[in-house]
């Protein structure tokens, strides 16, 4: 058996920085636009907080899996939301308010009702999870921070992907030759040509999903924002752990039912709120909070008219929101 997480997780990194290279690469050849460049300080104050706490998350999950079963990850992971709406709320991407904390810990509550008493406890892998599930709050939040915001002009997932996932190897690659470097090399010289070919197949495969996975992640931070990820993300460990009901033989409780109760009215009420503020901003009734990183559409006038253009802008913003 191949039990190298940190390794798989390395290797997916450098192959997902390769396809966005290619894919930065295509679309300027094709497009005709300009490849999105960023200076080192930015690259530094920006990315490297992303990309850290990229490795952080996907790292220690992976590790984390290996220690304990589906159904403590699934509660220990389902307290990211809740990091997330910290750090949403410090980074002023959320406005706080009763119905946004009622929509979080009805979700988060609702999962550990579900979980609770259903497996058995390992420190360690808590611990990882624990890890990965704040640096996941951070690091979405920042994504959207930084994606949303007017003077980056990060607009793509194949930008973000690129500028992050060296960052993110930094911050796992070591921690994975240090672990596991030793063993996967015996495992290596003790293991037919085949099962080798075999094991590099499946990690080009699992690379493919997880280039489509973090695209799509980084699209809907960029279209939505790191709360609604963070919900939808929710509604895949329910269906996980519902399938763990069916397939696995586990007994729904009556703790089970209320706890799925909980994360369903949570799903629904953010839900609502989302199509309540979209009503909004369709008659004009806009909240400047949530508009405050917006990012601006493009302008065909020329650079100083559009800088002076953005800089009134929200300066009105300002002055409305004081």
């Amino acid at each position: 058996m191949f039990h190298f997480p940190l390794l798989v997780v390395s290797c997916h990194l450098v192959l997902k920085f390769l396809a966005s290279i290619i894919f930065r690469g295509l679309y300027h050849a094709i497009i005709k636009v300009p490849i999105v460049q960023i200076s080192w300080d930015s690259q530094v104050s920006k990315f490297a907080p992303i990309g850290i706490s990229s490795g952080i998350d996907v790292g220690f999950s992976n590790w984390g899996l290996e220690l304990v079963n589906v159904s403590l990850y699934t509660m220990t992971k389902s307290t990211a939301i809740i990091f997330v709406l910290v750090n949403a709320l410090i980074l002023r991407l959320e406005k706080a308010s009763v119905a946004l904390f009622f929509i979080v810990f009805s979700i988060s509550g609702g999962l550990f009702l579900f979980t609770f008493k259903t497996t058995d406890f390992s420190t360690l892998g808590f611990i990882l999870l624990l890890t990965a599930s704040f640096a996941s709050g951070f690091r979405w939040t920042l994504s959207q921070f930084v994606m949303q915001k007017a003077d980056m002009g990060m607009k793509s997932p194949v930008d973000m992907m690129y500028f992050s996932q060296p960052w993110m190897f930094i911050a796992i690659f070591p921690i994975s030759l240090f672990l596991e470097g030793n063993d996967f090399w015996n495992w290596w010289i003790n293991n037919e040509n085949l099962q080798c070919y075999q094991m590099v197949v499946r990690l080009l495969i699992g690379s493919c999903l997880a280039i489509g996975l973090e695209v799509s992640e980084y699209y809907a931070v960029y279209k939505t924002s790191s709360i609604t990820l963070s919900v939808v993300g929710i509604i895949k460990e329910i269906c996980i752990l519902i399938l763990a009901v069916e397939w696995n033989g586990d007994k729904m409780t009556t703790m089970k039912f209320l706890g799925l109760a909980m994360c369903m009215i949570g799903v629904i009420g953010h839900v609502w709120q989302k199509f309540s503020r979209s009503i909004e901003n369709r008659y004009g009734i806009i909240d400047n909070e949530d508009n405050k990183h917006l990012t601006l559409p493009d302008s065909d006038s020329d650079s100083g008219d559009s800088n002076s253009s953005t800089e009134v802008l929200f300066d009105i913003l300002n002055r409305r929101r004081s």
